[in-house]
């Protein structure tokens, strides 16, 4: 592992502009490192600091689906309404599918110009107050949709019986041992940005890039339960047969090396992104604030390509 090589591009990346904080972690095999710059306010970054990972999140989602698929808690062609039965009736044609794969057609009720959602019963409300010009049409295209995915989290916990932060907590977190890992809370503050919202499955994890990167080793061991991890890494909807496309909360693209499997995440002065090649067993975490999104986002497929392809 390039040891100098990534001190370098992390230094590159802090002099970019008004970057506060970065911390990255990489695991190659069984070699592992983490690197920090910075300080999110006040006292200096460390591999232990508490970062917001936003849509990285979906992630977590998509696994906790995938097992309660496997363990035959739910069908992933689930009437969405079958687990939340207080939507409205226009909603009856989307399948728990359309929402992983982000082809539900509904409308993201989560976006900031309609303000910020204190948390996930607001969506639910948002979409029983909703009238939609004409009916959903799923699976027909590919919109991101922060909203379908609060929906999800509220339905993988009813599948369990316990709130999706709990279930996370249990079922992913603490196997795991990730200490500083956490859906929801309370936020840590960042001057000047404003707080992440209180919204759990569109985002809401908080992590540290120890933890995040132990995570994103444990996907590649396939330590969370191998058919659950291969189910989360295949990719649907109308673009599925294309070699790549967006799979279970991550996007996957085929490479000479192997597939790619990515996910971002930003929100006010937080930025996230995780790569991994499990066929190379490499995994970077890229954690910032203040940082361009798309600078956090290139460092940390260029790290991964990198390692695939030295």
């Amino acid at each position: 592992m390039d040891t100098e090589g990534v001190a370098r591009r992390m230094d590159h990346v802090m002099a970019t502009g008004h970057v506060r904080a970065l911390a990255v972690g990489i695991v190659v095999g069984d070699e592992g490192q983490v690197s920090c710059r910075g300080g999110v306010d006040g006292p200096a970054v460390t591999a232990r600091t508490s970062f917001y990972a936003a849509s990285v999140t979906k992630q977590i989602i998509g696994l906790l689906l995938a097992r309660a698929v496997v363990a035959g808690a739910a069908g992933i062609d689930d009437p969405v309404c079958r687990w939340l039965p207080e939507l409205p009736d226009w909603v009856e044609p989307v399948r728990l599918r359309h929402l992983v794969h982000h082809t539900s057609d509904l409308p993201d009720v989560t976006d900031p110009t309609r303000s910020v959602p204190t948390g996930n019963a607001e969506v639910i409300e948002r979409l029983q107050g909703w009238t939609p010009v004409q009916p959903p049409e799923p699976g027909v295209r590919y919109a991101y949709n922060n909203a379908g995915y609060v929906l999800l989290a509220e339905a993988v916990g009813r599948m369990s019986g316990r709130p999706v932060d709990e279930l996370a907590a249990a079922e992913l977190f603490r196997p795991l041992a990730l200490r500083e890992t956490r859906l929801g809370g309370p936020a840590v503050p960042v001057p000047g940005s404003p707080d992440p919202p209180g919204t759990i499955g569109d985002g809401g994890l908080w992590t540290s890039v120890t933890d995040l990167t132990t995570w994103l080793d444990a996907c590649n061991r396939d330590r969370l339960g191998g058919r659950a991890q291969r189910m989360a890494e295949t990719p649907g909807g109308p673009d599925a047969g294309s070699g790549s496309g967006y799979a279970w909360g991550v996007r996957v693209s085929a490479r000479p090396y192997g597939a790619l499997v990515t996910h971002g995440g930003s929100w006010g002065g937080w930025q996230a992104k995780t790569v991994r090649v499990p066929a190379r067993r490499i995994a970077v975490a890229v954690l910032g604030v203040g940082a361009p999104e798309q600078v956090i986002s290139d460092l940390g497929t260029d790290l991964a390509q990198t390692l695939a392809t030295g």
